[in-house]
């Protein structure tokens, strides 16, 4: 009977731990699909200023799931970068500022809006390939999280739009490259 009843508990230790492991210490990591769409445009309160906005699902692989203390966007293009600090996120009616969100495990799909601060210098869309960095800054994490780089190409259409204020919508094609298309305000 002891061979059969030792081996049992050693297994339902196992499971035990393990279960315990998963549901308790395990942090997991933070991730974000590929955004389906990226805008690149300006806000205009309290003046215009320079934004990218992108539509994703964050999700976390932990079981308790992740909290987000904040979201930038940095915006590389040539040799220049950009920080974009001021994050705010939800749907199209409300936009909250972010200060906090939790993302579970089944995911949370919003809009994200990053604005350049409106004490930096002047910034300028230009022409060529630009590269944006997103980045988490999670609970718990002493170092901040790359959640993706998304790399869009400018054609001078879209570069005389921006110039009028006006925005350029990038969708993402079946191949995965983004799509730009000049928009009115």
């Amino acid at each position: 009977m002891d061979y059969v009843s030792i081996p049992i508990s050693i297994i339902s230790l196992a499971i035990s731990l393990g279960t315990f492991w998963l549901a308790f210490l395990d942090r997991g990591r933070l991730a974000m699909t590929k955004p389906t769409i990226v805008f690149f445009g300006y806000d205009t309160v309290p003046k215009p200023t320079p934004k990218v906005f992108l539509r994703t699902l964050l999700y976390s692989t932990a079981t308790r799931g992740q909290v987000v203390e904040g979201m930038y966007a940095v915006v590389r293009h040539c040799n220049a970068e950009r920080v974009f600090s001021f994050w705010g996120y939800g749907e199209t009616e409300k936009l909250s500022p972010g200060s906090g969100l939790h993302v579970s495990r089944t995911g949370l799909a919003v809009n994200h809006h990053f604005v350049l601060s409106v004490h930096e210098d002047a910034y300028q869309f230009e022409p060529g390939n630009y590269e944006i960095d997103v980045i988490a800054d999670v609970v718990g994490q002493t170092k901040p999280v790359k959640l993706s780089t998304i790399c869009l190409t400018l054609n001078t259409d879209h570069v005389a739009a921006l110039a009028k204020h006006n925005g350029v919508l990038f969708e993402r094609k079946i191949d995965g490259e983004y799509e730009g298309h000049s928009r009115d305000r």
